[in-house]
């Protein structure tokens, strides 16, 4: 699995488990909103759970974005000068309930599949129904239908088709809408209340209901591990019926009627279970309720004050649910603290550039190798002299023979600028590269460790030996604190920033065009805006990082020395940048 689609699955599984206490909560508040609104109009209570289940759909995909934001991207492999492709995962973890989401993910996608095949079977069906049922048999029907269409403001046209499978009507279809009729309501139906249930049928169409419950059973196919939106679903579907009498009894201008028809279309009521789940149908809601509407229907009340308590839970409902998707200060703190305790670097500081400020520090005057970011010094030394960036540097015999048993990646006898030499010397660590740097030093190398002696000392690094221009000598040595003054250093340099930032470079090298890449796995990630940056790893050394991260008016320099060799820096860079907002946020 790739470090991105571990990300997605790492966020959708947290979203899947938050949901279950998250829908509830929306399940919750819109039950108690119903109530306070059991007086209001079908338009009223049948949008109150429309905007619910949208609201159950809309948690876990913020969620799951949230999740894929703050998570910790890394770009498969972590490619060292003179080190095995290792892994970007900590063999060491302890097991959590994160090495568990990836089989809840599996468990649902599992779930989508059948419901998504229900809700495919249903489709089909409509589709096979619509097409194979003859026309109707009654031009006046039609004609009926027709001019109810009309009156309710409908353009596109409805058509009319007798089944024999059927007991009530039903409504299949949005853009050319098929109204199916039971042959048996020709003979069983007064004609006065067959056009009462046309006329609800009619409704639907007007409303779009068709399309609207198709995508409220998608909703149901991705969420069907919860109740509660079950419940909201059924909810809708009952309102909707509400709402479609009201609609109806207009268009007839006589609710009794319709009334009438519902309870004779009871009488009816089919036995066969091929209905689809995307279909309409009249009987649906609860019955007794909808002829108790329409025989005794409630008045609006003129006393807005009444619906206050509805508006007020409704508002307390969305409070409480944006609550929940902003995690509070404290939760945001505990999560920092659970960061810090996960760094896997014994040497760690972390130093506001803007105050100089020490925001974190794990042992940072203990002195250690720190392999290859040496090579930060040697640019900043070979800068120093001004040297002409377009000259060629040859990369001499001797060059790779003195790196051996390194694996160097750029052949003797390659010539190249010098410009493309520090990219790779800084961008993907080349020992070669760092070391003809040095030897074409004005002077030679004798010059170069001169130069180098005399930058320590400019810099105050009271704490740093370094005897070669590559790190791969364990005498090349130096602190956490020390290394975060080189970073601030060479921040200064265009080449060092520019070079050291680059995701991958191509560059010609004996005509042909081979392209490097940069060891840190965080450049160029979605998310990482960072000014500098430079990797190192040697048996001596462990795994060391530096890089200064920035953000819209902060900048930190963060120095991560004496990883594990199993371990990488860049978890703990994603880690300290977790405790930072942590921080920010309490």
């Amino acid at each position: 699995m790739s470090p991105s689609s571990g990300a997605l699955v790492q966020a959708l599984g947290w979203a899947l488990l938050q949901f279950v206490w998250k829908g509830a909560l929306i399940g919750m508040a819109t039950a108690l909103s119903l109530r306070l609104l059991r007086g209001a109009s079908p338009q009223s209570r049948y949008a109150l759970p429309c905007v619910s289940l949208l609201l159950c759909l809309a948690v876990p995909v913020l969620d799951v974005y949230r999740g894929i934001e703050a998570a910790p991207w890394t770009s498969g492999w972590l490619r060292t000068s003179n080190s095995p492709i290792m892994p970007t995962i900590s063999t060491r973890a302890p097991l959590t309930l994160d090495d568990a989401l990836p089989r809840l993910v599996a468990v649902w996608l599992a779930g989508v599949a059948v419901m998504s095949c229900r809700l495919a079977a249903g489709l089909l069906w409509v589709r096979r129904i619509g097409q194979a049922l003859p026309d109707w048999p009654d031009t006046r029907w039609q004609d009926s239908v027709s001019a109810l269409a009309a009156r309710c403001g409908l353009l596109r046209p409805v058509v009319l088709h007798v089944t024999a499978h059927r007991s009530s009507p039903l409504t299949i279809g949005w853009w050319r809408p098929l109204v199916l009729v039971p042959a048996a309501l020709l003979t069983r139906m007064p004609p006065d209340l067959l056009e009462a249930v046309l006329a609800h049928e009619v409704a639907h169409i007007k409303r779009a209901d068709y399309l609207v419950n198709l995508l409220q059973s998608v909703n149901e196919a991705l969420l069907f591990y919860h109740p509660a939106v079950w419940w909201l679903s059924r909810q809708i579907r009952i309102e909707r019926e509400c709402v479609a009498d009201q609609i109806a009894a207009t268009l007839i201008q006589n609710p009794r009627r319709l009334a009438l028809a519902l309870e004779q279309l009871d009488t009816l009521q089919s036995t066969h279970a091929d209905c689809a789940p995307v279909a309409q149908s009249a009987q649906g809601g609860q019955l007794l309720d909808r002829i108790r509407r329409l025989c005794q229907p409630v008045l609006p009340s003129p006393n807005w004050t009444a619906h206050v308590p509805a508006i007020a839970f409704g508002f307390v409902g969305l409070c409480v649910t944006a609550q929940t998707l902003w995690p509070a200060p404290a939760s945001q703190h505990a999560a920092g603290i659970v960061a810090i305790a996960r760094l896997e670097s014994n040497h760690v500081v972390v130093i506001d550039d803007n105050s100089g400020k020490v925001l974190f520090q794990k042992r940072p005057d203990d002195i250690v190798p720190i392999a290859s970011l040496t090579k930060l010094m040697t640019a900043m030394v070979v800068l120093d002299a001004r040297p002409d960036m377009t000259r060629t540097i040859r990369i001499d015999a001797s060059d790779a023979e003195a790196l051996r048993p390194s694996r160097t990646g750029l052949p003797a006898g390659a010539r190249l600028p010098l410009y493309a030499v520090l990219q790779l010397a800084l961008m993907s660590s080349n020992n070669s590269a760092a070391y003809a740097l040095a030897r074409q030093y004005p002077g030679g190398f004798p010059a170069f460790q001169a130069a180098m002696r005399a930058k320590i000392a400019a810099l105050g690094l009271k704490h740093t030996t370094i005897n070669e221009p590559t790190g791969l000598s364990p005498l090349n040595t130096s602190t956490a604190s020390d290394v975060s003054v080189m970073v601030n250093a060479a921040a200064r340099y265009p080449a060092i920033v520019r070079a050291t930032t680059d995701s991958r470079s191509v560059v010609p090298i004996d005509g042909k065009l081979v392209e490097y890449q940069n060891t840190n796995p965080l450049v160029g990630q979605k998310g990482w805006d960072i000014a500098l940056s430079k990797t190192g790893f040697t048996d001596a050394a462990g795994r060391c990082l530096t890089m200064r991260l920035r953000s819209v008016r902060d900048s930190v320099t963060m120095v991560f020395l004496d990883a594990g060799p199993t371990a990488f820096p860049a978890h703990d860079a994603m880690n300290i940048r977790r405790f930072l907002l942590a921080r920010k946020l309490t």
